[in-house]
């Protein structure tokens, strides 16, 4: 398997064990704080596992990992987020939780996935896929839950309506799919929410970048970015001018 398809195979993998989970018959499945716990060792523990075997001198950097920091001077570096979206995981009804996998060569994206998986959609870069047609008359803006300031201005410049969800991957999926138009996270991140989901939406032609405008840095020694913008490049360019000084 070349990048591409490793990071859609094992992101996609993940994905269907952390199905399995939710629908387990052992009496702690119905605990949340342990689906939540075992979710995340589980997903980590297989891509870790499956990175070293099929790309074994590779570094990986993972959300539920100990960071080795000798990974800033590596050429290839894996970065992972085992179960974006953790909190709402363990609930049945929810689809807002993610798998993320990214791929970081000589300082650039080079493949990256991510797993969608109670919505049954798994992006992966290098597929030749475009941006889907927007699927609302009015344009939709996707935000975290828990900031909207940012979200709100760019509303009203460009017309917009706002909807807010978990998981930085099903936001970004939704951008990918045409469901949403632009996805604002008015906050911090770590490069683990946001790599992957960089990766698949500019594979498509999508326009990302930080909150204050500025280009993505992956394989920091501290792994944080300053927000996240992805949109449709025709809002692009009003959304930079309105968030910048």
């Amino acid at each position: 398997m070349n990048d591409h398809e490793l990071a859609g195979y094992l992101a996609q993998c993940a994905g269907d064990e952390l199905l399995k989970l939710r629908t387990d018959e052992n009496p702690r499945s119905t605990n949340p704080w342990y689906l939540r716990d075992q979710g995340d060792l589980i997903s980590h523990k297989l891509l870790s596992d499956q990175l070293h075997k099929h790309r074994p001198h590779d570094h990986v950097l993972s959300e539920e990992g100990v960071d080795d920091i000798s990974r800033v001077e590596a050429d290839r570096v894996w970065i992972i987020d085992p179960l974006d979206g953790s909190q709402d995981y363990p609930y049945p009804e929810s689809a807002e939780w993610a798998v993320h996998i990214a791929l970081i060569e000589s300082g650039n994206i080079k493949a990256g996935a991510v797993a969608c998986p109670s919505l049954g959609r798994c992006h992966v870069t290098g597929s030749d896929t475009d941006i889907a047609p927007r699927k609302n008359v009015e344009p939709l803006i996707v935000s975290n839950r828990w900031n909207t300031y940012q979200a709100s201005s760019i509303a009203q410049i460009i017309g917009a309506e706002i909807t807010c969800c978990g998981s930085a991957g099903v936001k970004t999926s939704l951008v990918v799919s045409g469901d949403a138009d632009v996805y604002i996270h008015g906050s911090g991140l770590y490069e683990w929410d946001a790599c992957a989901p960089v990766a698949v939406a500019r594979d498509v032609g999508l326009v990302a970048f930080q909150l204050d405008g500025s280009e993505f840095q992956f394989n920091k020694e501290r792994p944080v970015v300053r927000g996240l913008v992805i949109s449709r490049p025709e809002f692009a360019e009003a959304i930079r001018e309105a968030l910048i000084p």
